[in-house]
């Protein structure tokens, strides 16, 4: 019955927000292209994500947490939204998707460095092996055909990027699923030895997703319609180009 009324409490709060203040989108901050510093969001995604929502007169509030509490908060409507989030069918019903991309990411198999494996043929390579993924993550359809048929010994989660390599590196999974921005954060911030193993196994885009728990259907048509025309004016790549490494 607390459980309950908690829901509705924040159910209620997110729709006040939702109708009169900021609109609040969650993210796992792990992207090397958003990151919080000194209580503000910066990067690509940030100044994306803000730019597009002035443009209605909407202000945004950004919210780190463990991806799968993401997935929790916009799907209960605690948070009006999440990000960078792959689209597929099944989320399809639990959110109400942009329609224009973000950005593009690469899904790679990453393994500890000297260890190669061979990317082309890389189920024989990881037939019967420990594999690991972040916890609700999604790593397109080579991979869900992989597991769905039993193809690893175990595919055990971490909570974030930087746990899934440091398993790597410690050896209790023998690959890591995940994306090259991802993976090339954690190997830039903590000098992790490990590498990505090529070619890539998809080239994915990635979104805004929107609560059902409410009609957000007009902020998603806003936000489609400012960020194609960012796309077409310059100032979508123009960012990108701010952001290059």
């Amino acid at each position: 019955m607390i459980r309950a009324a908690a829901a509705g409490f924040l159910l209620l709060l997110a729709g006040q927000v939702a109708a009169g203040g900021p609109l609040t989108l969650d993210t796992d901050g792990a992207s090397e292209r958003f990151s919080m510093k000194d209580g503000g969001a910066t990067g690509f995604f940030a100044d994306l994500l803000t730019e597009v929502f002035a443009a209605g007169g909407q202000s945004v509030e950004f919210h780190v947490r463990p991806w799968a509490r993401c997935f929790e908060e916009a799907r209960f409507g605690s948070a009006d939204g999440l990000f960078a989030i792959y689209r597929f069918g099944e989320r399809e019903q639990q959110f109400l998707f942009a329609d224009e991309p973000l950005y593009v990411v690469h899904e790679h198999i990453f393994v500890r460095r000297g260890q190669p494996v061979d990317g082309v043929h890389w189920r024989d390579a990881l037939r019967g092996k420990r594999v690991g993924i972040v916890n609700g993550s999604y790593h397109g359809q080579a991979y869900q055909e992989a597991a769905a048929q039993n193809l690893f010994a175990a595919v055990e989660t971490a909570n974030s990027a930087e746990n899934l390599a440091t398993m790597l590196v410690a050896g209790r999974i023998e690959a890591a699923f995940s994306t090259d921005e991802l993976m090339d954060e954690v190997m830039s911030r903590t000098g992790a030895p490990i590498e990505a193993v090529q070619p890539a196994l998809e080239a994915m885009p990635v979104y805004v997703a929107f609560t059902r728990k409410r009609d957000m259907s007009a902020v998603r048509d806003a936000f489609d319609r400012e960020l194609h025309k960012m796309k077409q004016d310059g100032r979508y790549d123009a960012l990108i180009k701010k952001y290059a490494h």
